[in-house]
């Protein structure tokens, strides 16, 4: 008889051992879809590569000189590379001197991005902050990086 008493009583210890569980994993869910990783994951901007088509054909006003070229990297260094890693190779933020980016690979998608941010990512907006002149400076550079690593010039 003790053995049916013990077996009832582990029944309902993990009977209610599975609804605290079953509480946990609701609370851990509602938290979840609120949170910014949440927002990340609905979001397509984090999820998979692609274009922004009405920026793609937008033509960079400023030359790509040595002197905008050297202005847009003192700007990446004091603005970007606290997520994008020194010379845009990736840290928190995605490597910018691979074969493709994110957002699209042209001039137009990259001075977009740094223009508008990217909604539900730590990428913001530097609108504000930079002016037109100096956010196509950082395209510049970061063209400037990617044309380096796929021929193999050094930095």
């Amino acid at each position: 008889m003790q053995d049916n008493n013990s077996w009832l009583y582990v029944s309902r210890l993990l009977e209610g051992n599975m609804k605290v569980m079953l509480m946990i994993i609701v609370a851990m869910t509602c938290s979840f879809h609120g949170s910014a990783a949440a927002e990340e994951m609905r979001n397509p901007h984090a999820s998979h590569q692609h274009r922004h088509m009405d920026h793609a054909n937008v033509k960079n006003p400023v030359a790509s000189t040595a002197l905008s070229i050297s202005e847009g990297r003192k700007l990446f260094e004091k603005n970007c590379m606290v997520c994008h890693g020194k010379a845009g190779k990736g840290g928190l933020g995605p490597n910018l001197t691979g074969p493709t980016r994110m957002h699209g690979n042209t001039e137009g998608e990259t001075f977009y991005i740094i223009t508008d941010g990217v909604p539900g990512t730590a990428m913001r907006s530097f609108r504000s902050e930079l002016s037109d002149t100096m956010r196509w400076h950082v395209v510049n550079y970061l063209t400037s990086i990617k044309k380096k690593k796929q021929t193999g010039s050094a930095e």
